[in-house]
């Protein structure tokens, strides 16, 4: 566990705060869609836990950037809105996922609000010649970011959808991409319901190997009473991924039978 001092706070765009905390010890995990976890309880209490993505690093200094979207409503977000420097966090685990085979010709980066400190960073620190496609949705023209590049960046703004005022199209995006030739890798994050559309069409209707895609759930739409339904069917849940390690199958098969399992719930 390590603890994040609170230096300073910037209002990005309407609905987006940085934090810049000092982390002395930080170790980043070279990923650049990192993401740590952030207590807001008691060190430990998962109840109260919140993943944030690490905008930047600066290890020199021992500085933190995270971006937090002023939802109506969250701990993070309260929390945010009260911030001053001196305040004190607690921060756990750092993963990441993005990770581009070599040999790779193009990538697709997508998301919704909640993506864009990930797609900023992945897109700051593309290589020269790397060429990128960013798909970005929010639902406010007003919260467009601008990112600074060696790659060869092409980047289109969604707006008037998602973010729980409206349905989100960031999914039928990706799937609708007129992917170029050569070898793709394909990154999006947001509302978790969207990306597992996304998986299963990767997945199973284009059968893309798994080594090509990168997709990950970073909220919910309704997220209280989509928790108080998954909990009465908690116990069968978890049983599959207790069953499936045991039987030491792959955490994608697993994961299909996960999906599955939510979707005959209604989850």
């Amino acid at each position: 566990m390590l603890t994040a001092t609170v230096l300073r706070t910037e209002g990005l765009t309407p609905s987006v705060v940085r934090i810049t905390f000092s982390v002395p010890g930080f170790e980043s995990t070279g990923h650049a869609d990192e993401w740590v976890h952030v207590f807001l309880g008691e060190p430990g209490d998962h109840r109260l836990r919140r993943n944030y993505t690490i905008r930047a690093h600066r290890p020199a200094v021992d500085e933190v950037d995270i971006d937090v979207v002023l939802h109506e409503r969250g701990l993070m977000v309260g929390w945010t809105r009260d911030a001053q420097p001196g305040d004190e966090l607690v921060w756990g685990e750092v993963t990441g996922t993005y990770a581009p085979p070599e040999g790779t010709d193009w990538q697709l980066l997508a998301g919704d609000i909640t993506a864009l400190p990930a797609i900023g960073r992945i897109v700051e620190e593309l290589p020269a010649g790397a060429r990128a496609v960013v798909v970005a949705e929010t639902y406010d023209r007003a919260d467009r970011q601008e990112w600074e590049t060696a790659g060869d960046v092409d980047v289109m703004w969604l707006h008037g959808s998602g973010e729980g005022r409206a349905p989100s199209v960031v999914g039928a995006a990706v799937l609708e991409f007129p992917e170029p030739a050569g070898t793709g890798y394909r990154w999006l994050a947001g509302e978790t319901r969207v990306v597992r559309a996304v998986r299963r069409n990767l997945r199973h209707d284009r059968e893309l190997p798994r080594a090509l895609w990168s997709l990950t759930g970073y909220w919910l739409e309704r997220g209280e009473e989509w928790e108080a339904r998954y909990a009465t069917v908690a116990p069968q849940m978890e049983r599959i991924w207790v069953r499936g390690e045991a039987e030491g199958r792959d955490a994608e098969d697993i994961m299909d039978e996960y999906d599955l399992a939510l979707d005959e719930a209604g989850l």
